[in-house]
């Protein structure tokens, strides 16, 4: 398939075929104003069936340059309880670093808001339970922003590997890299937060520590105050597609290794290989900060019985395999070696078509030249648009965010305590370990708090 027809394929639909009436618009606030966060705005500000009603970021001068660029009457604030408070607004996006994830979901469900939170969905697996509970308490469209779901490649690499077409799956490898070394984003000192910037709001439910500037835009993601490290950042992509593809939800086991080679002062590893156990088959992730095959910074590789499939955003491609054992239950390998030491001794040459070369076992197939942004993302926005509509789940449901980010979690509970988890999908319990246990929850700081179930 050409590029052209997978972005006919993806694209078609209201956001691009339809005209909606003022009748059905959807009113937005969006919370958090990063990177992921300013450019969904982009994305929903353009949409004729949204009004984005009001931005909200705990650093002012991101929230006002925000309502500035959107224009209109859309309002700005730093406190994301200001929209949350608001009746006329029906749905948020929560893109906020991974520690907000959780509490401002909840709250939005509570207030009843449907809710478009950015992956990874939660900080920790509790949470992420707490999430799902909200969510169907309050009736609350509730979409995870795991944008390869709405990808058309990712949907026909799923139909490949489900009917068979490489065979049965026996190993899957998937890698997320860079090369920042040596110096990473370097020893930045503590210092006093910049003008405008709600430093405590931001810290949140994290533990109290002095600004730091590494602590805050992008770099969040390699502190375990607010994130997993890549790990729960990319590998959330992965282990999502993973399971999309398998049509798998949770390993039996989990184990990691990680280092520090980077000379930052980031809390999570720079190079990281997490091992998962699922039934029939492996999983690999591995993440290297200092370099390693940068021929393709991020893919996902699996390893059939007829061929193998390599994935990424670019496209797709199938390498037939060929049956090539060394020794064949065709062939008597004991006369085969007799006869060739035979052939030696007295110069007698080989017979020929003894064997026929073996054929492949499945036809090659390469994709190439397609992109996720902007086209897959305003597809992924557009199906919650939808949802929020229809009142039905969303293909990228909670639910299925917070089956696909727990295994990214548990990887990092084995990489902290350096022991193998074995997991208990159906209870979420770890077997057999207290202390890893705990690290399925945190401790909020005052005052804030995860509600317990009967709460939400």
């Amino acid at each position: 398939m050409e590029r052209r027809d997978f972005v006919k394929a993806a694209s078609a639909g209201p956001f691009l075929g339809s005209v909606l009436g003022a009748n059905d618009r959807i009113t937005i606030g969006q919370i958090g104003l990063g990177s992921r966060g300013y450019y969904e705005t982009t994305i929903t500000a353009r949409n004729s069936g949204v009004d984005l009603a009001a931005v909200c970021d705990v650093f002012q001068p991101l929230a006002d340059m925000t309502k500035q660029k959107v224009g209109g009457k859309t309002e700005a604030y730093t406190d994301f309880r200001r929209i949350l408070e608001r009746k006329d607004i029906d749905a948020v996006f929560v893109s906020t670093p991974d520690h907000w994830h959780a509490p401002i979901s909840i709250m939005a469900c509570q207030a009843g808001k449907d809710v478009y939170c950015e992956k990874p969905l939660s900080h920790t697996v509790e949470e992420g339970r707490r999430m799902v509970q909200a969510a169907r308490k309050h009736n609350r469209i509730f979409q995870v922003g795991s944008q390869q779901r709405s990808a058309p490649h990712f949907a026909k690499c799923a139909e490949l590997v489900q009917s068979g077409y490489i065979g049965e799956v026996s190993d899957i490898d998937c890698w997320i890299v860079s090369n920042e070394y040596p110096q990473g984003f370097g020893h930045i000192p503590d210092s006093a937060a910049p003008t405008g910037l709600d430093w405590d709001l931001y810290l949140g439910p994290a533990p109290k520590t002095p600004y730091n500037r590494n602590r805050y835009i992008w770099n969040w993601r390699w502190f375990w105050d607010y994130s997993g490290g890549n790990m729960t950042d990319w590998g959330a992509h992965h282990i999502d597609s993973i399971h999309q593809i398998m049509n798998v939800t949770a390993p039996k086991g989990v184990s990691a290794t990680g280092a520090r080679m980077l000379k930052d002062n980031r809390d999570t590893p720079d190079s990281f290989l997490a091992t998962f156990e699922y039934p029939g088959f492996t999983v690999r992730f591995a993440n290297s900060q200092v370099g390693m095959r940068m021929d393709r910074y991020a893919g996902t590789i699996f390893y059939g019985t007829k061929g193998t499939l390599f994935v990424d955003r670019n496209g797709y491609q199938v390498i037939p395999s060929k049956f090539s054992a060394i020794v064949r239950s065709d062939v008597d390998q004991v006369e085969e070696m007799l006869a060739s030491r035979r052939r030696e001794v007295t110069g007698e040459k080989r017979p020929r078509g003894l064997a026929s070369p073996a054929p492949p076992l499945c036809e090659p197939i390469e994709v190439t030249g397609l992109s996720l942004d902007p086209e897959i993302q305003i597809v992924h926005v557009q199906k919650f648009l939808d949802a929020v509509k229809s009142r039905q789940r969303p293909f990228a449901d909670v639910e299925v965010g917070h089956t696909s980010i727990v295994p990214c979690h548990l990887a990092n509970i084995a990489y902290r305590t350096g022991r193998t988890i074995r997991w208990d999908a159906q209870k979420e319990e770890i077997l057999g370990d207290r202390e890893a246990s705990r690290q399925l929850t945190k401790q909020y700081r005052a005052p804030w708090s995860l509600p317990a179930p009967s709460a939400i």
